[in-house]
């Protein structure tokens, strides 16, 4: 049997990481064309594959064992003390530049990542709320480091247990995780289908990656008789890097499944090709002192980069490419220093040799206590921001100037509020399949059953029902996904809906035709951020993909869910639209953020819209013509009670939790005068 390819640095392979991470910072600060370099992503899964594999199949080798404990030691002192300072800088940074409701968010995520669980975090999030807050989270990043972080536990022991069943086989390893490697590719699969959150973030589904980078470099030691020439190898390195510009580039329309399944083959060309012929003109450039200095600190710019790039964009009005050009030199230079004046001295340091237990029992023990101790009190400190944004808030104050004084329409001082409560307060989600509509059930009473259907805006509405079900002894059902449009048979689409797909389709497939006529409802409810007016031209479809100008489309889905309420016997009422800080917009500013920093409520007020209200409450309002059991009806009097000036904080409540949604606690508080609104509309008898 011929020997085995010997392991042998590439610098090309640094230099390699220095163009992933330059793609990620490009792609990151919102650079006009590289909104599908996400994908450099995929590359750091297949380097870091490949190499961990070089590392501990070579000591297996030369010893005939791997020395776990001395692995995991190395790890811990090669990514563990960078990551804490980062974190710990992160945080320091937070604390001087966010407010303490958005600080509050960041909490859990700043945990997760000191102990390598932020990509499961933010899955259960993206179940919670689907992730739209978690692009704004400094935290955001560590999801991919700490998948790696979880294989290289992972992959030390399965290569001991496969290697002691079949001692000196690697090809047995080969096969094991070739194996691995499809069921990670089917996970990918069908978590695309059913959860595309969980399809990019979660292990199982991303473990394909590493996995195709493992399999090149057991395949680059074992097929020792293929003999790549410097032709083909520089064929193969120009295949990967043409093919990743291309898969990168905004040029072709795909899911983000479909693209981080074809950048795999593509990251393993790249990676083989300058691996086994590195004097192509390519890998000359690559093993460049500079571009391997890069590459070397790459870690730790990517530690630093994100949170860098969020505080240029919130404080900054610069353009993409300025930010992410700011961005990468900032991060370049606290990732050098870093490696110089940290990591170095640490990898390097004598007296750490030959105490592998002591070192990852230790650093261990920082990251759980600096999780658990240091930020908890950091980020829920009531402390203002050394840096206060007050833009969006001063276009505000300036726009009352035609109506008076503020502070005389608003002159109370800001009350105690628990901000981050107030943030995280967002109400139930539910759905049911149409074979078991129990599991709808919110409250189980005994009398009238109401049924209310709808995404984030039924979901503000949904405990001040449930108050009023557990009073007045009504059941109460939901069907609520979030970005999911309550009419029957209209799903929102495009790029960024693919995470909500799944959930929405799963809420809305044969609920109006089979779920709801099983419920057996006497009320149904429905509310919804309005889709209807021409900017959502273009995103609105039927579930069999026909798509059409959004004020016909929903104007059609609108009347032919009240025709299936009808005729499964029930009432109907559809909530106008809600509006936010910025009227009827899906932006605004944030009162929350306001408030933490202001003395006065006369800082933070909200003015009532001047625009007119939305198509889609005109096509309520038709719809509900003709019939005395369908009507429509506004809740806006209970979000801001006068037309001047909509106050921040009624009777100690913040109104809104966010520029778009109002407190739960709001409708909640106004529960009897919600239920007096519907009495009204005459769909219900009163009493």
């Amino acid at each position: 049997m011929p020997p085995r390819r010997t392991w042998t640095y590439r610098p090309e392979l640094d230099g390699l990481r220095m163009v992933a991470m330059v793609t990620i910072v490009f792609f990151h600060a919102g650079v006009s064309g590289a909104g599908n370099a996400f994908i450099a992503l995929d590359l750091f899964f297949v380097l870091s594959g490949f190499l961990v594999t070089h590392v501990v199949l070579t000591e297996v080798d030369e010893t005939g064992t791997l020395n776990l404990r001395r692995f995991y030691a190395r790890r811990v002192r090669r990514l563990l003390p960078a990551a804490v300072l980062a974190v710990l800088g992160t945080t320091l940074l937070v604390l001087l530049t966010f407010t303490e409701p958005e600080r509050a968010e960041f909490i859990r995520h700043a945990q997760a990542a000191l102990v390598y669980l932020a990509n499961w975090q933010f899955v259960a999030e993206a179940h919670d709320y689907f992730g739209t807050e978690m692009t704004a989270s400094p935290f955001m990043h560590y999801w991919s480091l700490s998948l790696e972080e979880q294989y290289y536990i992972i992959f030390p022991l399965l290569v001991m247990m496969v290697l002691a069943a079949a001692r000196g086989r690697q090809r047995v390893l080969l096969a094991v995780l070739g194996c691995l490697f499809v069921a990670s590719v089917a996970s990918q699969l069908v978590s695309a289908n059913v959860d595309p959150v969980r399809a990019y973030y979660a292990t199982d589904a991303r473990l394909f990656q590493l996995l195709a980078g493992a399999l090149v470099a057991i395949g680059v030691r074992e097929l020792t008789r293929v003999q790549l020439t410097a032709r083909a190898g520089a064929w193969l390195t120009a295949l990967g890097f043409g093919g990743y510009l291309l898969l990168g580039s905004e040029l072709f329309s795909m899911s983000a499944s479909a693209r981080n399944l074809l950048a795999t083959p593509l990251a393993c060309a790249m990676v083989l090709g300058l691996y086994t012929t590195p004097s192509t003109s390519v890998g000359r450039l690559l093993s460049a002192p500079t571009s391997v200095y890069l590459g070397k600190i790459s870690y730790g710019t990517y530690l630093w980069h994100w949170p860098l790039i969020l505080v240029l964009q919130r404080y900054t009005t610069t353009s993409a490419w300025v930010i992410a050009t700011a961005a990468l030199l900032l991060a370049s230079a606290f990732a050098a220093l870093s490696y110089q004046l940290v990591e170095t001295p640490i990898r390097r340091a004598r007296r750490l040799e030959g105490v592998d237990g002591k070192v990852v029992v230790a650093g261990l023990t920082v990251s759980v206590v600096t999780a658990a101790v240091v930020i908890a009190p950091m980020l829920a400190s009531n402390r203002s921001p050394a840096v206060v944004l007050v833009a969006d808030a001063t276009e505000h104050v300036e726009g009352l100037a035609q109506i008076g004084d503020v502070a005389d329409v608003v002159a109370e001082e800001v009350p105690v509020i628990d901000f981050g409560a107030v943030a995280k307060n967002r109400g139930p989600l539910g759905r049911c399949a149409p074979s078991a509509p129990e599991d709808c059930v919110l409250v189980d009473g005994d009398g009238p059953h109401l049924v209310l259907v709808g995404d984030s805006h039924a979901r503000m509405l949904a405990p001040a029902f449930a108050a009023l079900a557990n009073e007045r002894g009504f059941k109460l059902s939901i069907s609520i996904a979030v970005a999911c449009p309550w009419p029957h048979d209209l799903l929102r689409v495009g790029r960024v809906q693919e995470r909500h797909e799944g959930p929405c389709r799963e809420a809305r497939d044969d609920f109006y035709t089979v779920t709801l006529p099983a419920m057996q409802p006497d009320l149904v409810l429905v509310a919804n951020l309005a889709r209807s007016d021409a900017g959502w031209d273009g995103h609105l479809a039927r579930a069999d993909g026909i798509t059409g100008p959004a004020d016909r489309m929903y104007s059609e889905a609108v009347q032919d869910t009240v025709d299936l309420v009808r005729s499964a016997g029930a009432s109907m009422v559809m909530f106008h639209s809600i509006m936010g800080t910025q009227g009827w917009t899906n932006t605004g500013y944030d009162t929350l953020s306001c408030l933490a920093g202001a003395s006065s409520l006369s800082e933070c007020v909200v003015l009532p819209p001047s625009e007119p209200r939305p198509l889609a409450d005109s096509i309520y309002e038709a719809a509900a013509i003709g019939d005395d059991r369908v009507a429509s009806i506004d809740v806006n009097p209970l979000v801001c009670p006068t037309t001047v000036i909509c106050s921040s904080v009624v009777d100690e409540l913040a109104v809104w939790r966010d520029p778009i949604h109002v407190n739960p606690d709001i409708f909640v508080r106004h529960r009897a005068e919600l239920w007096e609104l519907i009495e009204e509309s005459g769909v219900v008898d009163a009493g």
